[in-house]
């Protein structure tokens, strides 16, 4: 079968386009002929080799490695006997060791989801590694309450445009996104937002608090981290929750944590891999975004859709920050 693949870690270059041998389903496994898999900024770290450390959930990768986090296809096979009715099906699949970026991918069949054969599959495949990170953001990390205000920090990304509308499916009150363009501003509110802020000025967090009635937001997201993450402080509200799930920008100097105290805050770290021990979570995320998905109520911004062999142009994109929403990449397309 035709994938993209490394030998070693590394930048761009050390992308290949080939031949691979094709995986064969075990034990409760699924064998998906791929149509569409799509680029996440973790198979970027995963590609240079940062995740490979047995601390990361995610290390010793053997090389060669083909990356790929998620995939939309048909069913054909299976390795359990249990599991021959999934056969011919269309699914969703969340695939967390990687493999999605060729032709034929295998799955965990509790890590997959049947989706409508009348859906345009692009929409689905842009959702498991980014979808989950925001679904399970706000309901295992912490339990938004109806009417709750939220902030989503770098809203115009993958994770931060799912997790907007998905805040306002789960009865979010007040949801506000920031950005640093006004056209990704513009991007934001379009999504549902009350409303966008740009973070590169001064009085951003001025802006949030009178957004938010003088008391700051209840739940925040952020996965930028440097300066930023010092003045998200100024407008988490009392018994606020402060959620982290990347550092795009370092991590930056280093906290105090008995200031939470003054405000009865909370600060939480979040990484998906380690929610693998929680099937039953990623399974319950899963059926959530593909509803929602099916249902009208959430939508996946599509960035571009590129040939797979084209993958590495999907790299430089997403690592120059040039797209907002999800790169696909069509596998029947090479």
């Amino acid at each position: 079968m035709k994938a993209i693949f490394y030998r070693k870690f590394g930048e761009r270059d050390v992308l290949e386009f080939g031949e691979m041998p094709e995986p064969i389903a075990g034990e409760k496994q699924l064998l998906i002929q791929v149509e569409r898999s799509s680029i996440n900024y973790v198979d970027i770290r995963e590609r240079q080799g940062t995740y490979n450390r047995p601390e990361t959930h995610g290390g010793e990768i053997k090389l060669p490695h083909i990356p790929g986090l998620q995939a939309v296809g048909r069913v054909k096979a299976a390795g359990s006997s249990a599991d021959q009715s999934w056969v011919g099906k269309k699914v969703l699949a969340y695939t967390p060791k990687g493999g999605g970026y060729a032709q034929f991918v295998t799955a965990e069949t509790n890590f997959c989801v049947e989706i409508p054969e009348s859906e345009d599959a692009d929409l689905f495949a842009a959702l498991p590694n980014q979808g989950l990170t925001a679904y399970l953001l706000l309901t295992a990390s912490t339990k938004l309450v109806s009417g709750e205000s939220v902030l989503v920090q770098g809203a115009s990304g993958g994770v931060g445009s799912l997790a907007i509308q998905i805040a306002k499916i789960l009865g979010a009150g007040t949801v506000l996104g920031t950005a640093s363009t006004s056209k990704k501003l513009d991007f934001i509110r379009s999504l549902g937002a009350d409303d966008a802020i740009d973070y590169t000025e001064d009085n951003w967090p001025q802006t949030v608090l009178e957004k938010s009635g003088g008391k700051g937001v209840d739940i925040l997201l952020e996965s930028i981290g440097g300066e930023i993450f010092e003045k998200n402080f100024e407008c988490l509200a009392p018994f606020g929750r402060y959620i982290l799930f990347g550092s795009t920008r370092g991590p930056g100097e280093p906290f105090a944590p008995r200031r939470l105290m003054q405000k009865s805050q909370s600060l939480t770290g979040f990484y998906l891999p380690v929610y693998l021990t929680r099937p039953d979570l990623i399974h319950q995320g899963m059926e959530f975004l593909v509803k929602a998905t099916a249902d009208k109520k959430l939508k996946p911004s599509i960035a571009q859709v590129l040939p797979l062999s084209q993958t590495a142009e999907g790299h430089r994109l997403l690592e120059d920050r040039e797209v907002q929403g999800t790169i696909l990449l069509d596998t029947t397309a090479l």
